[in-house]
């Protein structure tokens, strides 16, 4: 492990990241189960292999294809040192094999990596050992990233960290905290960092106001987990200046099970930082033919494991579209890679009446002025019960009652060519923060 690496040269970095995939092929070739079959099939040898601009000989990976049969993307370790035999835990990531989460299994080696590349993201992220984390992500039935790896950062940080546990994952769980308790746990520790789900954070900070919650301390949001346009991080910052520091900040991530870590923003708007290089190595590559693509062109994420010994993955693609910058950040001085621009989902566009719409053009409308609190676009039918009806668009709005909800759908028309319905209702009919953790904002029901 080598310390502050993502400060680094670039030289050095792409050395390590070398020598650390010439290990990972020699273990895929002896000991992976589907990547043995796949070369042999494909008439790949070892030594077809010399350095990462070979990669591209590898076909690309689905979260389809891995999700069928995650076992086989699994190692077999027996024989390799102790901290690679032994099962550390198993997290889930999306996408479902026998109609259960895909497992991604960790080995104890991978958790103490894992714990390098947490404190790295921290690092960037300018956490201090004064800070107090508020883990705002939900316990869920089955173990996610999120929850568990948020603790073991601040471990390794050695910072406090707080769990109110939101979230309700089954009738056997007796521990879950309410809106309000969350709040108060917030408020009673005097924390300074909010980690979550963005839809969550923004109801906290909401409420938070409405009672006039003692947030004072809050100087940090960290968020994960769903897209967040520039309007949705003006409107974050907004409601934290007010009830916290004047300073307050939002710092997103860009962050996947696979990687048990994110790549995270130095500041706003600086890229997602890759915090460990010698884990990760990405690539961005056009869509249909599946060639790398140079730095600063938008092509799907790809991500390959450099030093994994559980779950190992080879140009897996991450499903997002992404630029990558390879020069050094003009913000903290790092040298490692980043995404730039804010990764969006590949199959974001949606057809409403003949018309590709961008529901992120939608969300930023209607964050604008402030005078939306929850909010849903809905598309379905006129008559759902035929499937010939037309295609509509509706907006599910918690506003006040002075708010012109004709402005609001005037202002969407002009945006995207197509005047939505718009409805006002109660924000927990949009958005029940003690049933989900996270706010489906865009649902499509045809």
């Amino acid at each position: 492990m080598i310390p502050d690496l993502q400060f680094k040269s670039r030289d050095v970095i792409s050395a390590i990241q070398e020598e650390n995939f010439a290990r990972t092929m020699d273990l895929c070739f002896e000991r992976h189960p589907y990547y043995r079959r796949r070369f042999k099939s494909m008439g790949l040898s070892r030594s077809d292999f010399c350095s990462l601009a070979d990669i591209h000989l590898l076909p690309l990976i689905s979260k389809k294809e891995y999700a069928a049969d995650p076992e086989s993307f699994c190692l077999e370790t027996e024989g390799l040192e102790e901290e690679s035999t032994i099962h550390w835990d198993v997290m889930h990531t999306t996408g479902t094999s026998g109609g259960r989460p895909t497992p991604f299994l960790s080995t104890t080696y991978d958790f103490y990596n894992t714990l390098t590349a947490n404190r790295r993201a921290l690092e960037i992220r300018h956490v201090r050992s004064s800070d107090i984390v508020a883990n705002l992500c939900p316990m869920t039935l089955y173990p996610y990233g999120a929850y568990h790896r948020t603790i073991a950062a601040c471990n390794v940080m050695k910072i406090p960290v707080v769990s109110p546990l939101p979230g309700r994952p089954s009738k056997h769980f007796h521990w879950t905290s309410r809106l309000d308790e969350v709040i108060a746990i917030i408020a009673t520790t005097h924390a300074t960092i909010l980690w979550g789900v963005t839809s969550f954070v923004r109801r906290i900070l909401i409420r938070a106001e409405e009672i006039g919650a003692d947030f004072t301390s809050v100087r940090l949001a960290f968020v994960t987990g769903e897209a967040v346009s520039g309007e949705m991080r003006r409107d974050l910052t907004e409601r934290m200046r007010r009830i916290g520091q004047p300073d307050a900040w939002v710092s997103v991530s860009y962050a996947a099970t696979e990687m048990q870590v994110g790549a995270v923003e130095c500041c706003p708007d600086s890229g997602y930082h890759n915090p460990a290089p010698d884990h990760f190595y990405f690539e961005v590559v056009d869509p249909e033919s599946h060639a790398p693509l140079p730095a600063g062109q938008r092509g799907l994420s790809v991500l390959t494991h450099l030093d994994r010994r559980g779950t190992v993955l080879l140009r897996y693609a991450m499903g997002d579209f992404a630029a990558l910058s390879y020069d050094q950040c003009p913000h903290c001085g790092s040298w490692t890679d980043r995404f730039v621009g804010m990764p969006s989902r590949a199959d974001d566009l949606v057809k409403v009446k003949g018309m590709l719409l961008n529901p992120e053009v939608v969300t930023d409308l209607l964050l604008a002025d402030g005078q939306v609190g929850e909010f849903q676009v809905v598309i379905d039918r006129e008559d759902m019960e035929d499937a010939l009806s037309s295609d509509r668009m509706r907006l599910l709005l918690d506003t006040a009652r002075e708010v012109d909800t004709d402005q609001i759908a005037e202002s969407v028309r002009v945006a995207t060519g197509i005047r939505p319905l718009v409805e006002k209702v109660d924000r927990l009919q949009i958005f029940d923060p003690d049933k989900s953790l996270k706010a489906k904002r865009f649902i499509d029901l045809r």
